[in-house]
């Protein structure tokens, strides 16, 4: 229990809340990291935990005078193919947080894309 309370207080620290249950029956908890872009721990307890995220990619676009083909940009969601297990350690946490935030850096203008 001990370790389970390490984990909790780490994830607090960084801004994570308990925001909700899993389907395996563990706890949800969710980080607001900027209006658009809001990562979320899955935390059954066992030695790993699941990472995903999800970025209001609709209105994130609509704010910049874009359009997607979609009338209700609201529902446009980018989030990754395949959620990411990592160790229940709060270092591999951040790690794969700051490797998300490293892939969705997107130069749309780039002559390779």
């Amino acid at each position: 229990m001990a370790d389970r309370t390490a984990f909790d207080v780490a994830l607090e620290r960084l801004g994570f809340q308990v925001t909700g249950t899993s389907r395996k029956g563990g706890r949800v908890w969710s980080l607001p990291f900027n209006r658009h872009l809001t990562f979320a721990v899955h935390d059954d307890g066992s030695s790993h935990v699941v990472l995903s995220w999800a970025l209001g990619l609709g209105e994130y676009l609509e704010e910049r005078g874009w359009r997607l083909s979609v009338s209700d940009t609201s529902a446009s969601e980018l989030y990754p193919q395949y959620d990411v297990q990592i160790a229940r350690d709060i270092e591999a946490v951040g790690a794969e947080m700051t490797r998300v935030l490293a892939t969705l850096r997107i130069d749309l203008g780039a002559p390779d894309l």
